[in-house]
């Protein structure tokens, strides 16, 4: 699942995982229907274990969809091996400034263009691989809260996605804010929203 969109997503500004950007009046909604189509699907107080990314934004977005499941926030696995893609000396800066200087950022697929100082795609790859050799498999419901481009990796790596010609590492397709995936067997489903349209990561 991703966060909720944000302040910097609303801004068109890169985020970085050191900075905890709140989420907007959209990205409560968003955040709120994640945790009420769970809801539906697995009813109240599921046997999951929650697994956050340690940044202000997946907290808070999870904080709201433990709320409408019912389970406790304070349990959940917080790493920041679930980290987004850090884009360097790139973060904090808004896209058209650092394009302007750089050229294009996003590039096909909604992908983002790694900062020369910051994280490239087989460094995501790596770390997401660490946390799943972690975590393991334990027949247990696993929700995840993190971000778009370090969740694609993670989707990619689950779900047997090919490794991207350009990017040396599996990546899956760009999926909206206030998705979720839903991974099982090794398949991938989209179990609420939508390919992506416009908004940034």
């Amino acid at each position: 699942m991703r966060h909720g969109e944000t302040v910097y997503n609303a801004a068109r500004r890169l985020q970085a995982n050191d900075i905890h950007t709140p989420l907007t009046r959209l990205g409560f909604e968003q955040a709120a229907a994640m945790g009420a189509a769970l809801r539906s699907a697995l009813g109240e107080q599921p046997d999951v274990t929650l697994h956050i990314s340690e940044t202000g934004r997946a907290l808070q977005t999870a904080a709201l969809i433990a709320q409408e499941l019912g389970i406790d926030w304070f349990a959940a696995l917080r790493t920041h091996d679930l980290k987004e893609i850090d884009m360097g000396s790139w973060c904090g800066r808004t896209y058209d400034e650092v394009e302007a200087e750089q050229g294009p950022i996003v590039i096909a697929d909604h992908l983002l263009r790694p900062a020369p100082d910051g994280e490239d795609y087989p460094m995501i790859a790596a770390r997401l691989t660490r946390w799943i050799e972690r975590v393991g498999h334990d027949n247990r419901d696993h929700v995840v809260v993190m971000h778009g481009i370090s969740s694609r990796v993670l989707r990619g790596l689950m779900s047997g996605y090919p490794i991207h010609p350009e990017h040396g590492a599996p990546i899956a397709p760009s999926l909206v804010q206030g998705s979720i995936a839903l991974i099982e067997g090794g398949a991938e489903r989209v179990f609420l929203g939508a390919s992506r349209g416009t908004e940034h990561a």
